[in-house]
């Protein structure tokens, strides 16, 4: 029988944003899980432990955190903290704000704050919105979670050098090039082959790549294609050669030396050491 992951979906009950308290989480520890929405942890104090495809992060004080849609997450462990889970339909998070996020995806997806930080004054705002008959319409809601976001993900990407960046040529190439990965990896696995669909050259496309997420083209295509042979290895039971398809290899051989000079493991070491779904609560 075939592992799946469980997928949370219409959480946010016919809405496009939901807030909800840190402290939801001490009733009942949530499962190996993805959502089709974002989610932002916001946390004032305390500490808490998430996994999110196959990372571990660790909030400790005032923090934020993001979750992008579709990717695996579960809850570790929470102590003493303070704060807000900010759950965003997908849709109402803009075009620009997406690529921001999507530029630090699983480098950059979590930042430390200040305590005072005027983020924290959005949630008690946003709650008095929800409860006032005459401001709660779709577009005072709409207006004020972009204005949060923006704030959010103003600290995420909140060095001088991002910010320069987010305004040049480089930066564009980049959130172009991570989403041609996310649509194209099956079938598109060469730096080359990128650098022609965005009519530039692999040199340039490799230093502009890495001026700004601090890694070559090759390491994020790599990387891709890596994160999903590991969610197939951990949540399904299709064996290595039925992964090697899946993920665009025509030679099951290749892909599982190209998957161990990657992660260091092959593929079914890798499904023998991460058996347990739950080997965090036991």
């Amino acid at each position: 029988m075939q592992k799946t992951v469980p997928s949370h979906r219409n959480q946010l009950e016919n809405s496009i944003v939901r807030l909800m308290s840190l402290s939801v989480l001490y009733e009942k520890q949530a499962e190996v899980h993805r959502d089709d929405h974002y989610m932002f942890i916001l946390q004032q104090e305390g500490n808490f432990t998430m996994e999110i495809d196959f990372s571990v992060i660790e909030l400790k004080g005032a923090s934020i955190c993001f979750v992008g849609p579709g990717q695996i997450h579960q809850y570790i462990h929470q102590k003493d903290n303070k704060g807000w889970f900010l759950f965003v339909e997908a849709g109402a998070v803009s075009e620009f704000y997406q690529e921001v996020l999507d530029i630090h995806q699983w480098i950059h997806q979590s930042v430390m704050i200040e305590k005072n930080d005027l983020l924290f004054d959005f949630p008690p705002l946003l709650e008095k919105i929800e409860n006032d008959p005459i401001l709660n319409t779709p577009f005072i809601e709409r207006s004020f979670i972009d204005a949060f976001l923006g704030i959010i993900t103003a600290r995420i990407s909140k060095t001088q050098e991002a910010e320069k960046q987010k305004n040049g040529q480089k930066y564009s190439i980049t959130r172009q090039f991570k989403r041609l990965i996310t649509n194209n990896f099956k079938n598109t696995k060469q730096v080359q082959q990128y650098a022609d669909l965005l009519t530039i050259t692999p040199l340039y496309l490799n230093e502009a790549v890495k001026e700004v997420t601090g890694y070559p083209a090759s390491f994020w295509i790599q990387q891709k294609i890596v994160w999903e042979a590991r969610r197939l290895l951990f949540y399904t039971t299709m064996d290595v050669k039925q992964i090697a398809f899946e993920l665009g290899y025509d030679d099951p051989v290749y892909f599982s030396r190209f998957f161990k000079k990657a992660t260091g493991i092959t593929a079914l070491q890798f499904r023998s050491e991460n058996q347990d779904l739950c080997h965090h609560h036991r």
